[in-house]
């Protein structure tokens, strides 16, 4: 046999050899990534906490209130109709304003000397308390030592 013939038939074995143990390396391999890649699934328990009756009240019913919403007539506030739709949707608003929480009425001035009613229901004891607190006494201190 030549040397030439010889190298090329080593070549070809070789390359058989190599081609074939490249083929079942592959094969392990992607077995191995199948099983990883596989999803595990966990089954969680939650744990059901009892929610206090206090607090099962929802937003919406503390601000919107349960009454339900009355309709209103449009008015007519300016001359341009944008700006008095926004108006209208302003004015039909229905937030729920017999609660200690309601936004200010701009139908009663804001001060007027005497002192404010405030109805505290709905609001935490803590609150109710620092909401009613008489601070004149506060004042003249604090007015006092401004004068010094």
């Amino acid at each position: 046999m030549k040397a030439k013939t010889f190298e090329n038939l080593i070549r070809k074995v070789v390359r058989e050899e190599i081609d074939y143990a490249l083929r079942r390396e592959i094969k392990t391999l992607r077995e191995d990534l199948r099983d990883e890649f596989k999803p595990t699934i966990v089954e969680h328990t939650e744990k059901i906490v009892e929610i206090p009756e206090a607090t099962k009240t929802s937003l919406r019913e503390k601000i919107m209130g349960t009454q339900p919403i009355k309709p209103r007539s449009k008015q007519h506030f300016s001359g341009d109709n944008t700006l008095n739709d926004l108006l209208n949707e302003t004015a039909m608003g229905d937030t729920n304003l017999d609660s200690g929480n309601a936004p200010v009425s701009l139908a009663q001035p804001f001060a007027t000397g005497a002192p404010l009613p405030m109805d505290t229901t709905g609001m935490p004891e803590s609150v109710a308390n620092v909401v009613t607190r008489d601070y004149s006494d506060l004042m003249k201190a604090i007015n006092k030592k401004k004068e010094r």
